[in-house]
Protein backbone atom coordinates (compact mmCIF):
# COMPACT_ATOMS: atom_id res chain seq x y z
CA UNK A 1 0.00 0.00 0.00
CA UNK A 2 1.35 3.40 -0.96
CA UNK A 3 2.05 6.09 1.56
CA UNK A 4 -0.53 8.38 -0.08
CA UNK A 5 -3.21 5.66 0.12
CA UNK A 6 -2.49 5.03 3.83
CA UNK A 7 -2.81 8.76 4.57
CA UNK A 8 -6.15 8.85 2.73
CA UNK A 9 -7.48 5.86 4.70
CA UNK A 10 -6.44 7.48 7.99
CA UNK A 11 -8.15 10.76 7.04
CA UNK A 12 -11.35 8.95 6.05
CA UNK A 13 -11.36 7.00 9.34
CA UNK A 14 -10.78 10.17 11.39
CA UNK A 15 -13.59 11.95 9.53
CA UNK A 16 -15.92 8.99 10.07
CA UNK A 17 -15.11 8.85 13.81
CA UNK A 18 -15.74 12.59 14.21
CA UNK A 19 -19.02 12.25 12.31
CA UNK A 20 -20.17 9.41 14.62
CA UNK A 21 -19.08 11.39 17.69
CA UNK A 22 -21.30 14.28 16.59
CA UNK A 23 -24.25 11.98 15.90
CA UNK A 24 -24.16 10.15 19.22
CA UNK A 25 -22.97 12.82 21.58
CA UNK A 26 -24.82 15.91 20.42
CA UNK A 27 -26.40 17.99 23.16
CA UNK A 28 -29.90 16.82 24.04
CA UNK A 29 -32.82 19.18 23.47
CA UNK A 30 -34.41 20.52 26.66
CA UNK A 31 -38.13 21.18 26.08
CA UNK A 32 -38.78 22.85 29.42
CA UNK A 33 -41.03 25.87 28.96
CA UNK A 34 -44.52 26.95 27.98
CA UNK A 35 -45.83 25.52 24.72
CA UNK A 36 -49.02 26.89 23.16
CA UNK A 37 -50.82 25.00 20.48
CA UNK A 38 -53.97 23.47 19.12
CA UNK A 39 -55.65 20.11 19.03
CA UNK A 40 -57.94 19.12 16.17
CA UNK A 41 -60.43 16.42 17.07
CA UNK A 42 -60.45 13.43 14.69
CA UNK A 43 -63.25 11.48 16.42
CA UNK A 44 -66.35 12.04 18.48
CA UNK A 45 -68.98 14.80 18.39
CA UNK A 46 -66.31 17.53 18.10
CA UNK A 47 -64.56 15.93 15.07
CA UNK A 48 -62.75 18.54 12.93
CA UNK A 49 -63.11 21.26 15.60
CA UNK A 50 -59.89 22.94 16.78
CA UNK A 51 -59.27 23.89 20.43
CA UNK A 52 -56.30 25.52 22.19
CA UNK A 53 -53.95 23.70 24.55
CA UNK A 54 -51.10 24.92 26.75
CA UNK A 55 -48.33 22.60 27.92
CA UNK A 56 -46.21 23.84 30.85
CA UNK A 57 -43.34 21.37 30.76
CA UNK A 58 -40.38 20.65 33.01
CA UNK A 59 -37.87 18.37 31.28
CA UNK A 60 -35.24 16.79 33.56
CA UNK A 61 -33.13 13.94 32.24
CA UNK A 62 -35.73 12.00 30.24
CA UNK A 63 -38.73 12.78 32.43
CA UNK A 64 -41.49 15.31 31.78
CA UNK A 65 -43.59 16.89 34.52
CA UNK A 66 -45.80 19.95 34.64
CA UNK A 67 -49.38 20.70 33.65
CA UNK A 68 -51.72 20.68 30.66
CA UNK A 69 -54.27 23.49 30.32
CA UNK A 70 -57.41 22.50 28.42
CA UNK A 71 -60.54 24.38 27.35
CA UNK A 72 -63.82 24.00 29.19
CA UNK A 73 -67.09 25.78 28.44
CA UNK A 74 -66.97 29.26 26.92
CA UNK A 75 -63.66 30.95 27.64
CA UNK A 76 -62.98 28.90 30.79
CA UNK A 77 -59.91 26.66 31.05
CA UNK A 78 -58.62 24.18 33.60
CA UNK A 79 -55.26 22.56 34.34
CA UNK A 80 -54.45 18.93 35.07
CA UNK A 81 -51.08 17.62 36.25
CA UNK A 82 -48.81 15.44 34.15
CA UNK A 83 -48.62 12.12 36.00
CA UNK A 84 -46.30 10.33 33.58
CA UNK A 85 -44.07 11.75 30.86
CA UNK A 86 -40.90 11.02 28.91
CA UNK A 87 -38.86 12.82 26.27
CA UNK A 88 -36.12 10.86 24.53
CA UNK A 89 -34.19 11.84 21.44
CA UNK A 90 -36.92 13.67 19.47
CA UNK A 91 -39.91 11.69 20.79
CA UNK A 92 -42.20 12.53 23.68
CA UNK A 93 -45.17 10.99 25.44
CA UNK A 94 -47.15 12.12 28.42
CA UNK A 95 -50.25 11.36 30.44
CA UNK A 96 -52.08 14.05 32.42
CA UNK A 97 -54.98 13.26 34.73
CA UNK A 98 -57.42 15.36 36.76
CA UNK A 99 -60.92 16.78 36.87
CA UNK A 100 -62.73 19.64 35.15
CA UNK A 101 -63.94 21.81 38.05
CA UNK A 102 -66.24 23.87 35.81
CA UNK A 103 -68.66 20.98 35.18
CA UNK A 104 -70.85 19.41 37.87
CA UNK A 105 -70.36 16.65 38.75
CA UNK A 106 -66.64 17.03 38.02
CA UNK A 107 -65.71 14.59 35.22
CA UNK A 108 -62.40 12.74 35.34
CA UNK A 109 -60.16 13.76 32.44
CA UNK A 110 -57.23 11.72 31.14
CA UNK A 111 -55.16 13.40 28.43
CA UNK A 112 -52.48 11.39 26.55
CA UNK A 113 -50.21 12.56 23.75
CA UNK A 114 -47.33 11.15 21.74
CA UNK A 115 -45.27 13.08 19.27
CA UNK A 116 -42.01 14.49 18.05
CA UNK A 117 -40.23 17.71 19.00
CA UNK A 118 -37.38 20.00 18.07
CA UNK A 119 -36.07 23.20 19.67
CA UNK A 120 -39.23 25.27 19.07
CA UNK A 121 -42.06 23.03 17.76
CA UNK A 122 -43.76 19.75 18.54
CA UNK A 123 -46.68 17.74 17.13
CA UNK A 124 -48.34 14.35 17.19
CA UNK A 125 -51.48 12.43 18.07
CA UNK A 126 -53.40 12.00 21.28
CA UNK A 127 -56.50 10.92 23.12
CA UNK A 128 -58.66 12.52 25.77
CA UNK A 129 -60.93 10.43 27.97
CA UNK A 130 -63.85 12.04 29.75
CA UNK A 131 -65.22 9.68 32.42
CA UNK A 132 -63.95 6.73 30.37
CA UNK A 133 -65.21 7.81 26.92
CA UNK A 134 -62.19 8.32 24.65
CA UNK A 135 -61.82 10.77 21.76
CA UNK A 136 -58.83 11.17 19.41
CA UNK A 137 -57.07 14.29 18.13
CA UNK A 138 -53.99 15.57 16.34
CA UNK A 139 -52.01 18.34 18.02
CA UNK A 140 -49.20 20.81 17.51
CA UNK A 141 -47.53 23.40 19.71
CA UNK A 142 -44.76 26.00 19.64
CA UNK A 143 -42.45 27.17 22.41
CA UNK A 144 -43.49 30.63 23.64
CA UNK A 145 -41.56 31.07 26.90
CA UNK A 146 -38.48 29.38 28.15
CA UNK A 147 -38.11 28.66 31.84
CA UNK A 148 -36.58 31.21 34.17
CA UNK A 149 -33.31 29.79 35.54
CA UNK A 150 -33.46 28.89 39.23
CA UNK A 151 -31.54 31.34 41.40
CA UNK A 152 -28.85 29.93 43.63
Amino acid sequence: MSRWYKALVVRVLVFFCLFLWGCFFSAPINITGTWIGTMEWTSGPAASLVYPIVLNLVHENRELTGTVRLPSHGSLTFEIPIVQGTARSVNLSLVARGVNPWIAPEPTIEFEIEGRFDQTAMSGEGTQSIDGTTYEFEWEAVLVTEPVPASL
